[in-house]
């Protein structure tokens, strides 16, 4: 057991899709721009995490409205004030009797104040999760303050013991020899460009035009990792008969289903819960998978020949970036 402590502000930064450069909100680190998606957090079951979120702190950056975090599937969230406050359960907050945020959030503040909050929870379960905006939801999540936490279960990096590489530990049918992180999503570029702080965004207006893996649209989702604003690729590389586990969310606003490039994969979880027990086997094959908004999965695929897969949105206008194909919700893997 652990105590992980990560430092993140809310940022504004821009991507780059189809040749165009498209303002956007991301989560940082005091060091680096903001990245679509957010960091990625990493524990062990058993850990406690502790995030600090600061709103105005050495944040040049600032979006100009408050800022909040919400972890959908994770119970037990606490939240103290930063640099100093007492520790309580996150609760909905109301401004004279009307909800305003789902979560405790952080107001705006000077460059030169220290003003923050900490969540802290223990990583009790294994699985993929949702960390996201819990302050005007409808329009900071698609505005990208979104990202992805892991939690491994006790020993799944430890040759020779029963959880080595397991995603949900020995006997639930989730070990692996290849991991892969997959996050859905969608852009409206008119949303982003003409989006005003401290104002509601009109959610009937919203028409996303790009749709997005990791963060990039095809075929920038098959470059390698690297240090921009959009730092995660999508590519997997694997052997013939290796596991391949996707762990895969939805991230957008869209329910997206998403093919396995003519490979059957093995849904062995879903939202974070094992779908294999030392009593039951409640897995199943399917040759893609539909998600809808916030929910998440773990695939297993085993390819059994050599080649090319390209994984891909089924809605065939959504892996396109404007008029032209190939584009958008897509992906490769290469079994060698």
């Amino acid at each position: 057991m652990a105590t992980l402590f990560f430092s993140l502000w809310v940022k504004r930064g821009t991507v780059t899709l189809n040749n165009q450069n498209i303002p956007f909100w991301g989560l940082a680190t005091l060091a680096t721009g903001p990245r679509l998606p957010g960091p990625t957090i990493k524990a062990k079951v058993n850990d406690n995490i502790r995030i600090r979120l600061s709103n105005s702190f050495l944040n040049i950056k600032q979006i100009g409205e408050p800022v909040g975090l919400m972890f959908p599937g994770i119970e037990g969230v606490m939240v103290e004030e930063w640099p100093a406050g007492n520790s309580r359960p996150v609760q909905p907050q109301y401004i004279n009797g009307e909800l305003v945020a789902f979560t405790d959030y952080v107001d705006r503040g000077s460059i030169f104040l220290p003003k923050g909050l900490i969540y802290k929870f223990q990583a009790k379960k294994p699985g993929i999760y949702l960390y996201e905006s819990g302050v005007k939801s409808e329009k900071q999540i698609q505005m990208g303050v979104y990202g992805i936490i892991v939690i491994k279960p006790v020993g799944y990096n430890m040759p020779g013991h029963s959880n080595y590489k397991t995603a949900y530990g020995a006997g639930t049918n989730s070990n692996y020899d290849v991991e892969k992180v997959l996050v859905m999503g969608e852009i409206d570029t008119t949303m982003h460009e003409n989006v005003v702080p401290e104002k509601n965004y009109n959610m009937l207006d919203f028409k996303p035009n790009n749709w997005i893996l990791n963060g990039r649209v095809y075929p920038h989702t098959i470059d390698s990792d690297n240090n921009s604003s959009q730092p995660y690729g999508s590519r997997i590389n694997c052997r013939v008969n290796d596991r391949v586990l996707l762990r895969i969310a939805n991230a957008g606003y869209e329910a997206h289903t998403f093919y396995f490039g003519g490979l059957t994969g093995r849904i062995i979880a879903e939202d974070s819960y094992p779908l294999v027990s030392a009593d039951s086997d409640l897995s199943y094959e399917k040759n893609g998978i539909t998600l809808a908004p916030g929910q998440t999965a773990d695939v297993i695929i085993i390819p059994t020949a050599r080649g090319e897969y390209i994984l891909y949105d089924r809605d065939y206008n959504h892996i396109v970036n404007e008029e032209s194909f190939p584009g958008g919700m897509m992906t490769s893997m290469v079994a060698g």
